[in-house]
């Protein structure tokens, strides 16, 4: 591991949200100081979605350059963008359809046809953004489910010893369900992965990360990046 996760710990999911938010607005102005845009994977599932609300309302809003902001899902479930499975679409609804951001400035992942082309895709549009050179996201919002997985890296899968491709297709056996994610490669060269965690059923997914403690390892153990922040609730951290 480079380093090891920081984290904050939080009274409940509302404030840990406002922590996340407050996050990614200080991030966000010190990436555009630093290299003129803010680069951001979102994530899925039912934990960001306060955080989105947030960020979309005026007291936040107002303080993100949304122009220079551009935005890409770090997995997605092969579903229609208009499904209310789609993690594209809980972004839509809470986040995109309320802010100023250029159509442009938004990535979502491909959804029709095949998933491995769909894969292929979303993997060159990034390396066509990021110019053929190593991409490296500013921030990375990740969460973790209560088996440990994150973004679309489950346990027992193929793509978890994926070191090539950016973005791979991954057949969930217990969801029934295809689904697209980056890929360890690509997370591990963010700049800053949030990891945001709420529930008491994901308590011993934290205690294994930050305890050692557990035998059992999760796929979120391996997201060792240069820097990581874990902000949670109180029933995640065990408090």
């Amino acid at each position: 591991m480079k380093n090891s996760p920081q984290r904050t710990v939080w009274k409940d999911i509302k404030a840990m949200s406002m922590a996340a938010a407050h996050s990614f607005v200080t991030d966000c102005h010190q990436s555009i100081a630093s290299h003129g845009k803010f680069v951001v994977a979102l994530s899925g599932g039912n934990t960001p979605r306060r955080f989105f609300e947030l960020l979309a309302t005026q007291e936040f809003s107002r303080n993100i350059p949304w122009k220079k902001v551009f935005l890409f899902w770090s997995d997605e479930r092969f579903v229609s963008h208009s499904s209310p499975d789609s993690n594209y679409n809980l972004a839509r609804k809470s986040l995109l359809d309320r802010i100023d951001i250029p159509p442009g400035n938004v990535f979502p992942v491909p959804v029709s046809g095949d998933p491995e082309e769909s894969a292929r895709q979303y993997e060159q549009t990034i390396r066509k953004f990021f110019d053929n050179k190593p991409a490296s996201f500013d921030w990375v919002l990740l969460g973790t489910g209560k088996d440990g997985h994150t973004a679309s890296l489950f346990p027992n899968t193929p793509v978890l010893i994926e070191n090539r491709k950016l973005i791979k297709q991954v057949w969930v056996e217990e969801k029934q369900a295809w689904r697209i994610t980056f890929t360890y490669p690509l997370i591990n060269r963010a700049r800053q992965i949030i990891i945001l965690v709420s529930g008491k059923e994901k308590e011993h997914v934290v205690s294994a990360v930050f305890t050692k403690r557990s035998r059992k390892i999760f796929p979120v153990q391996y997201v060792q990046p240069e820097r990581s922040l874990w902000i949670m609730d109180e029933d995640a951290a065990g408090v």
